[in-house]
This record gives structure tokens, sequence and C-alpha cells, in this order.
């Protein structure tokens, strides 16, 4: 068998190297499975900004999947978004529970937690979260704080009267 030149050993690992790379962001960008059927039962959430989510995107409660988002439309008469959700069948979400848009990390996608309340009713299918927060924008949040640190230096360079 004849030995590969130093050369083109360096040009095989490169091109290892390179396929788990994009096998890597491939996995990352298609997420662990979710069930994008339809059984289960539709729930409807409205965000005033819904940004980073997209149809797919995971519904959890507790840390665990319990569905995914349908749809998203823009309500023209409210100019909110409603976001309509497949809930898997066999789970119950009490009419108190909020509906938050999370982040799953700085260059991850978005995804719906679930949190619980306490009620003992539960939304019918085809109800609506009464409690929701929208997505934060993590452009928006670093200028809030940019713009509250020069506001403060300002203050600090002013000269007491």
């Amino acid at each position: 068998m004849a030995r590969l030149s130093r050369d083109a050993r360096h040009c095989l690992i490169g091109a290892a190297t390179c396929a788990a790379l994009a096998s890597v962001f491939v996995l990352g960008y298609l997420g662990e499975p979710t069930n994008r059927g339809t059984d289960g039962y539709r729930l409807f959430a409205y965000y005033e900004s819904a940004a980073g989510l997209s149809a797919g995107s995971r519904v959890l409660m507790a840390g665990l999947p319990i569905g995914n988002v349908h749809a998203m439309r823009l309500d023209k008469a409210t100019n909110e978004v409603v976001v309509e959700l497949n809930i898997h069948d066999g789970f119950e979400i009490p009419v108190d529970s909020e509906a938050s848009i999370i982040s799953d990390g700085l260059a991850g996608g978005k995804y719906i937690r679930v949190v619980p309340g306490g009620d003992y009713e539960m939304l019918p299918p085809g109800g609506a979260f009464d409690f929701t927060r929208n997505s934060i924008s993590f452009f928006d949040l670093f200028e809030k704080i940019i713009l509250m640190a020069e506001a403060r230096r300002t203050e600090q360079q002013e000269p007491a009267e």
C-alpha cells in the first residue's frame, strides 16, 4: 500500500474536519425531531413580537416537549402575532398558564416555554393563553445597557453646582 504524502494527509484531515463540522451544523439546525403531524389539539397565543420563532419550533413544559408551533400569522386588527400551537394528546394545560418565547442560547433558535398555572380548569382545544411573554431581542437589550451606561457616564462628568 502506497503511503500518502504529507500534503495529501493534511487535505484528507481537513476534508474530514469540514464534513464533521457541516454535519454538526445540519443536526443543530434541524434540532431534535418533533411530531409535526396534526395529532393532538390546537391552542393559540398572542404576542407583540415573535422574532426568531418559526413554524416547527418546539413547545416545552417543564423542559419536556409537548408540541410544536404549527403556524404564525399577523392579526391585522390588533397588529399582534397569532401563534398556533399543536399540543400532543395527553398533555393538559391549566387556563392560567403562561406561554413565553425563549431563546435557545445566543445563536440558537427560539421555542415556547409553557409555565403551568395552578387552576383546575384546563385550556380547551382552540383556546388561547391569557398570559404570554414576547421574545426578548438581545440587540434591544444591549442597546438599553449601552444607553444606561452612557447616561450614567454623562451624570458623573457633569460638574456639581
